[in-house]
């Protein structure tokens, strides 16, 4: 068990240690403590307090550059194809084959799937059946069409006839008329006999007898026209009505064609069928909504980079902005991408707000795939030639030192005694970790610059105390 030290030797050592520091703090250029004059002349020009110094190589520099800053706007996104089409099956069916798989290159019209066709190749069959009935009905009914028109024709001849021979029957009874009369006034002046007056009566009879009869008969055929007429109309209208019902035919069968050529799944673009949602024999149900059954990507020579750009940071963003983004699978290599639109509809998730900037970039090489997340940053703003510092070094401020001014920004760097001196700068754009400087004062290109102090070693301790900075 270690003893413990006397009280006296323990405080005989504080005070030993005590001493010793408010001696080499008396005296700067003695001991572990070294200190710059506080009124020194290059600290009254920058209006700065100057901070006390440690030893040399204490402080991190860097120099001041001059080139190109760039402020930029960093988002994450996923690849996408420029253009995919959702393919589906427009009949509900078995998946009878599959012709394509992932990847396979598709060009117009090519089969994708098929579905199967019994049911729809049955159906063709059945309306083309009733399509040659319907024509055939048409056939049918133009003969007798036909048959009633010349049937009219011959009624209307015979009625002809018949009144010819009418007005020859009233003719002759005009005649046996007149001859009955003549025979009565030969009668009266006793001229003629009785029996040629009796002739001429029973003539007469024999006469109107006749005429009555063709007018009958010419009345019997009036009706036979007319039920004749009737007929031609009545089949005249089977017949428009059987000449209608061959294009509704024709229409059923187009329209079971058509279902038949649906049962097989064509591309309807060139391109790379990258998604898959289908197998043999699944069978697609009937509904409103199209099941997808294959995605195909127009063109994977180009793609497009979906952004998610905060409500905060999009006012600076539009098309045309150059950018460059970076993917898991490639570590340390970056892609150019050209803003190509801003969309604006938002996407909101748990509160935060947010919107799509798509980006176009090439993608020749083909190492870009669809889906890849994707580190976007974006050049909202670019300055060619400009001195530049690290941003690091406007936030440092040493120990002592009075508070900042965030409107009267200053760099430090190290003065011709060895303090730290202010000097105001004015600064420009910014990006991550530089600053542009409109105006460094007596800095220049080169000019190094205070970023940061270095940690003290672990040697230079004393009963945990730590000494100098």
């Amino acid at each position: 068990m270690a003893r413990r030290l006397p009280n006296n030797l323990m405080t005989l050592g504080i005070a030993a240690v005590s001493a010793f520091a408010l001696l080499t703090y008396a005296n700067p250029d003695v001991g572990l403590f070294r200190s710059t004059q506080r009124g020194s002349p290059a600290a009254a020009a920058a209006n700065e307090p100057v901070a006390p110094v440690p030893e040399a190589g204490r402080f991190i520099t860097a120099p001041i550059q001059r080139g190109a800053l760039e402020q930029l706007i960093t988002a994450t996104g996923t690849v996408q194809p420029v253009d995919t089409v959702e393919v589906g099956s427009q009949l509900p069916g078995q998946i009878a084959r599959l012709y394509v798989d992932f990847n396979d290159r598709v060009r117009l019209g090519d089969p994708l799937a098929e579905l199967d066709q019994r049911s729809f190749i049955a159906k063709v069959e059945e309306n083309r059946a009733a399509l040659d009935m319907a024509v055939a009905n048409v056939k049918v009914q133009q003969a007798r069409l036909d048959r009633a028109r010349i049937d009219l024709d011959n009624a209307r001849g015979n009625k002809a006839v018949l009144q010819a021979k009418v007005e020859s029957a009233q003719a002759v009874q005009l005649a046996a008329e007149r001859n009955l009369d003549r025979k009565i006034a030969l009668r009266s002046r006793e001229v003629a006999s009785p029996a040629a007056l009796e002739e001429a009566q029973t003539d007469l009879a024999s006469r109107k007898a006749q005429a009555r009869e063709a007018s009958s008969v010419l009345d019997l055929n009036g009706f036979a026209v007319e039920a004749a007429v009737a007929e031609v109309r009545r089949l005249e209208a089977e017949f428009t009505q059987a000449n209608a019902a061959v294009p509704q035919r024709q229409a059923s069968l187009r329209g079971a064609e058509i279902d038949l050529d649906r049962t097989v799944i064509r591309s309807p673009t060139d391109g790379v069928v990258v998604g898959r949602f289908v197998n043999q024999g699944q069978t697609l149900a009937a509904g409103l909504d199209v099941r997808t059954a294959f995605n195909i990507a127009k063109n994977l020579a180009e793609m497009e980079v979906h952004a998610r750009v905060d409500e905060t940071d999009i006012g600076r963003v539009a098309a045309g902005q150059r950018a460059t983004f970076g993917v898991d699978a490639y570590p340390g290599r970056r892609f150019e991408a050209v803003v190509r639109q801003v969309r604006k509809a938002p996407l909101v998730t748990q509160n935060v707000v947010t919107y799509t900037v798509v980006l176009k970039t090439d993608n020749r090489d083909g190492l870009l795939l669809p889906g890849m997340t994707a580190l976007v940053k974006l050049t909202i703003h670019k300055d060619e030639d400009v001195l530049k510092v690290p941003l690091a070094a406007l936030r440092f401020r040493p120990e002592g030192s009075m508070p900042r001014d965030p409107a009267a920004p200053a760099v430090w760097v190290r003065g011709a005694d060895g303090g730290l001196e202010a000097v105001r700068v004015e600064t420009g754009a910014t990006s991550a970790d530089l600053v542009a400087l409109r105006s460094a004062g007596r800095l220049a290109e080169g000019s190094e610059v205070v970023v940061g102090q270095a940690e003290m070693p672990a040697g230079r301790r004393l009963f945990g105390v730590r000494l100098g900075f």
